[in-house]
């Protein structure tokens, strides 16, 4: 659950655009995951003559599910003429339209969905990504000109939303020089994600468990997995991605949940997220003394509707190293400085065995303190290495400390997320060969393996 690998320009002239809806390129909002073009590929602002207006949309932010409008103004005192084009995504993945445009003026907006053509074809899109653009150019002499474009937000909270687009004031003398062309990009944020009132069961804690091992053993700054039941909406998965981040950490409430942890005799400290689902939230722990903690997981928290479970009472300890596994038994690995998986195929399509001689790198949690210590939740800079030494035994051979390359935080990971970088010595046999990694006399899960398949 915890593992994730780190692991044609078209040229138009302004009769081509302008003439008709089915000549119009889509793509062009400047999107980064389209392309990044903008309207500037086809029209091009004179340099003694350049645009002194502007381009806004009127949307701050978003309910789930409940349709604004949207209000896209272009104003520039010289043109006549008036031309955009808008996509929604979602921040954390901006392959994906976010939510559902429609044209609140069939006179001068259409939308169409991109199907891999040039052009697109007529919504409704079906999740596809839609564009949301003009007919036929408007003529108006005045300063500026508004087109309104209908959109509903997805159903369900899934973090900021970025509009991307770009728009023309084209000065309407059938060519494509001495345009002015507008872009930008708007990242809005959800409200009233948690206001939902029919909720009235409150969560049920289970236990948290390590989130390598899948056992009880926990420390601070781990990689915890919350177990239990209806901490949110049966059948939603929420991943926090970078349109989720805080500062660069990761925040405190995904998906309306929160988790605070209390140590004894101390505050309660709310945990970084990656992860909500009905049955669990994936966290990572705060600094944490060895002993006794209390958990409590939150629904709706700080608002009026604010359900809280039962108080759960948790043992950490100081260590509780663990390898991430891809199947329970195959350690998550990579061949160094590649995104090629070491595993079998039968566990990943694809993936291949180590052999005798490679350098790979193993993901892990819990190896302690780093040098430079990075705050919890936040991301690991280019490295932070473990002030503690991590020993790596490979079958019954014990890998020379000249052969671990690197023993610390994933760089621009969560700062609960390590990586071992380790060479497999010669004399290791072929098969799923058992590995430990051991820091302060506390060792990785047993029965934790990587494939070796030499020559």
């Amino acid at each position: 659950m915890f593992f994730r690998p780190v692991f044609a320009v078209l040229i138009l002239s302004s009769v081509g655009l302008f003439a008709n809806s089915t000549n119009q390129p889509i793509r062009f909002t400047g999107a980064p995951t389209d392309g990044g073009q903008t309207c500037a590929m086809c029209h091009t602002q004179s340099a003694s003559s350049p645009g002194s207006g502007s381009m806004s949309l009127d949307i701050q932010s978003y309910t789930p599910g409940v349709a604004q409008m949207i209000h896209v103004t272009i104003t520039d005192p010289q043109a006549t003429r008036w031309g955009f084009q808008l996509t929604a995504r979602i921040v954390n993945n901006e392959t994906l339209e976010a939510g559902t445009l429609t044209s609140a003026d069939t006179a001068n907006v259409q939308v169409v969905c991109d199907d891999g053509s040039t052009t697109g074809s007529p919504a409704p899109c079906n999740g596809q990504r839609e564009f949301a653009e003009h007919i036929t150019a408007p003529r108006n002499g005045g300063s500026s000109f508004i087109f309104n474009v209908n959109w509903t937000p997805p159903s369900t909270e899934v973090g900021k939303i970025v509009f991307y687009y770009s728009g023309v004031a084209a000065n309407n003398d059938n060519g494509p020089l001495g345009d002015h062309v507008y872009t930008g990009s708007l990242v809005i944020p959800v409200v009233a994600a948690c206001n939902n009132n029919s909720r009235t069961a409150k969560p049920t804690l289970q236990k948290p468990i390590n989130g390598g091992s899948f056992s009880d053993l926990l420390a601070g700054r781990g990689m915890w997995a919350v177990k239990g039941l209806n901490f949110t909406v049966s059948g939603l998965t929420r991943m926090a991605g970078a349109g989720d981040l805080v500062n660069n950490a990761f925040p405190t409430q995904l998906a309306c949940v929160a988790v605070e942890i209390t140590p004894p005799g101390g505050s309660p400290i709310r945990a970084p997220i990656t992860y909500v689902q009905a049955d669990q939230i994936n966290i990572q722990a705060p600094d944490l003394p060895a002993g006794q903690v209390n958990l409590v997981v939150i629904e709706n928290p700080d608002l009026p509707n604010e359900l809280r479970s039962d108080v759960g009472t948790v043992t950490v300890q100081d260590l509780a190293p663990a390898f991430f596994t891809l199947n329970g038994t195959s350690i998550a690995a990579q061949f160094v400085g590649t995104a090629n998986v070491v595993a079998t195929p039968d566990v990943v399509p694809g993936a291949t065995p180590a052999k005798v001689g490679d350098i790979v790198t193993l993901y892990g949690m819990g190896f302690g303190p780093t040098d430079p210590t990075v705050d919890v939740g936040a991301l690991a800079p280019g490295g932070a290495k473990t002030t503690n030494t991590v020993t790596v035994t490979i079958g019954s051979i014990t890998v020379a400390d000249s052969d671990v390359f690197y023993a610390g935080l994933v760089p621009t990971a969560i700062s609960g997320l390590y990586q071992i970088n380790v060479r497999i010595p010669a004399g290791t046999p072929n098969g799923n060969i058992p590995v430990t990694a051991t820091v302060n006399g506390v060792s990785t899960q047993p029965g934790a393996t990587i494939p070796i398949q030499s020559m």
